[in-house]
């Protein structure tokens, strides 16, 4: 891959991020203004600044663009163009992945676009009069170059408008939205369309969507207030909201485009299709008048979205236990124990095994009749099991469950291996050993997703981590230098029920004891240079960095090699520590890449790190020498 000599850096917002466009290289700055084609008079700047010495967009006048790596070209729109424009990539050559961007005065991203051309992976963007469009850059995604055309043309004057704006003018117009009749919408960006909704059941979805147009609408009360939202639940980017005739009106449709783009589509209402009768009761004084659930007694339910259904629990002196399994997939169920007035006395959400799955205790001390009521969180409907069963206490844990419990049990013992079983808002606690040691999670239990953390004597969070053993298990390193007391925190994420295996292993030190690296800017100041295609590996614990300076000439540094989940990060520091570039995963995946010019006045350094601190890694880090093109 090539790389410039030296790299001055222009900072461009990109919505909610900062994009870096290397300047144009020396020999193509001894061209004059940055010029953005080899040889001969470039039609394009490829700096910003430099744009008003190229020829602005003219509308139909094709312009041809041939960028190398990381290059942009930037352009000016003529005066005589007007209100109202388009902006469009075509004739990509081979494996060109185009992006156009408009940007204001102060190099503010106003809109952009990836791939919403009508040519594959081309760009279109629009452009209104008011917008104050300063400038468009057209890029390519990726670290190649590539060539292809930019296009500027008038838009064609919007078409007369068949739909309210705001809500307002939706709530003004008193005649609801005609069911059965598809309407065409064309927005343009920041647009949306809103409609006043007739009464009874209805489905609401959209269809024959533009190529690269994703729709999402949503369901408002009289107050704006979004009661279902959604964005790809019908064909493909389509989006799709069922309306129920027990919905209090009146309720409006608002429909736009994802990212406040512009899109055209069609608006279908129709009407629901009767719901088939349910085989369960549905409301409260339904259930009271058949039969209760019997103790041991699954029943397979299939609920319409804003469903519930209602069972009639069994009197009697026994304790019970109320349980969801068996999810749907996307089915989320949450379980209601009711007096017979419709009291709710106690709810479960996800405290069953399964994930997703309730769980509701029935104490045979609570006043009959009793009732349960079982729904699903959301907008979707679902299938799940639900079964009444005796309950059973579980038996102790064979694991403390607080820190003063583990406080006062021996230590974990290295090399153990802890079978652990937690029902919903439970933990397990240990007392660690002294010595470095790595703590982790095996043998997750289905849907189980563990944390660990490391607390001090008072409970205080030491340290953390969800996924770093890898899938849903957690990886916790602890340094024989952290003053003990310390416990071991073993639970779940969200604190539902789960099981797993917790082990102990000893962390075998360094060969030689210490380090093979410098671990402060200090000692790699008086450490040798790190060396060219000498690839070191590091081995960090939680909170270390590894330091080592920069040799002269342009050179790119880049880790590699990740062990164990480990994010690595780059930085980039002057003698006094100070940040000057920094670079996550630019080196692909987790692994980062940073670029350092030939030209300095002063040592350089390169600090290596792990993401967030809070854990170790292992990983290469090795220079190599970024060679001009």
């Amino acid at each position: 891959m090539p790389r410039y000599p030296k790299a001055r850096l222009v900072a461009l917002p990109i919505l909610a991020s900062l994009v870096f466009l290397p300047a144009a290289p020396p020999a193509m700055a001894q061209q004059g203004p940055a010029a953005g084609i080899q040889g001969g008079a470039a039609p394009f700047a490829v700096r910003p600044q430099d744009a008003a010495n190229f020829p602005p967009l003219q509308p139909d006048q094709p312009v041809a663009v041939q960028l190398r790596p990381r290059q942009s070209a930037f352009f000016r729109i003529a005066p005589e163009a007007g209100g109202d424009v388009v902006v469009i990539t075509r004739r990509l050559g081979r494996g060109t992945d185009t992006v156009l961007q408009v940007l204001d005065g102060n190099g503010r991203s106003i809109t952009e676009d990836d791939d919403g051309g009508d040519e594959q992976l081309a760009s279109r963007v629009e452009i209104a009069a008011g917008d104050r469009a300063a400038l468009v850059r057209a890029g390519i995604l990726g670290d190649g170059g590539g060539s292809f055309e930019v296009l500027l043309t008038r838009a064609a004057p919007a078409p007369p408008q068949n739909f309210a704006m705001t809500l307002g003018q939706a709530a003004a117009n008193q005649t609801p939205v005609a069911t059965g009749q598809a309407i065409p919408i064309r927005l343009r960006r920041n647009q949306q369309a809103f409609f006043r909704l007739p009464e009874g059941d209805l489905l609401a979805f959209t269809q024959n969507l533009a190529r690269n147009t994703d729709t999402v609408i949503a369901l408002l009360d009289g107050a704006g207030r979004v009661l279902v939202e959604d964005d790809d639940g019908g064909e493909g980017l389509a989006s799709l909201v069922e309306v129920a005739a027990s919905q209090r009106r009146p309720l409006f449709l608002r429909a736009g485009i994802l990212g406040n783009g512009a899109g055209q589509f069609e608006l279908m209402v129709q009407a629901a299709p009767p719901a088939p009768p349910a085989d369960f009761p549905t409301t409260l004084v339904e259930a009271a008048t058949r039969p209760a659930l019997s103790v041991g007694q699954t029943t397979r339910l299939t609920l319409r979205p804003r469903q519930a259904a209602y069972f009639r629990l069994p009197e009697g002196e026994r304790d019970l236990v109320a349980l969801t399994r068996g999810l749907s997939q996307g089915a989320d169920t949450v379980l209601a124990l009711v007096d017979g007035s419709g009291r709710m006395l106690s709810q479960d959400d996800d405290g069953g095994d399964e994930q997703l799955a309730s769980r509701v205790e029935i104490s045979a001390s609570h006043r009959q009749p009793l009732f349960l009521r079982a729904a699903l969180l959301g907008n979707e409907g679902g299938s799940f099991d639900l079964a009444l069963e005796a309950f059973v206490a579980p038996p102790p844990p064979n694991f403390p469950t607080s820190v003063e419990a583990a406080n006062a049990a021996p230590p974990l013992a290295v090399g153990q291996q802890v079978p652990i079983r937690l029902t919903a808002g439970q933990s397990a606690y240990f007392r660690l050993p002294d010595g470095d040691l790595i703590a982790l999670t095996r043998a997750l239990v289905r849907n189980t997703d563990t944390v660990l953390a490391v607390l001090d004597a008072q409970g205080n969070v030491v340290a953390e981590d969800d996924d770093g053993g890898g899938g849903l298990a957690s990886r916790l390193e602890i340094t024989a230098g952290e003053r003990r007391p310390l416990i071991l925190r073993a639970g779940t994420l969200d604190g539902g029920a789960g099981g797993f295996e917790l082990v102990l292993e000893g962390d075998a030190p360094q060969a030689g004891g210490g380090t093979a690296f410098p671990t402060s800017l200090a000692a790699a100041a008086a450490a040798p240079v790190l060396g060219l295609g000498e690839p070191v590996a590091i081995r960090l614990r939680r909170g270390q960095q590894a330091f080592f300076r920069v040799p002269e000439g342009a050179v790119a540094a880049l880790t590699r090699n990740l062990q164990d989940n480990t994010d690595t990060v780059l930085a980039l520091l002057d003698e006094t520590g100070a940040v000057l570039v920094e670079d996550d995963d630019g080196g692909g995946g987790l692994a980062s890449r940073l670029l350092i010019e030939a030209e300095r006045k002063r040592p350089l350094f390169v600090r290596a790190s792990v993401f967030g601190d809070s854990t170790g890694g292992r990983f290469e880090l090795m220079l190599e020498r970024a060679m001009p093109r």
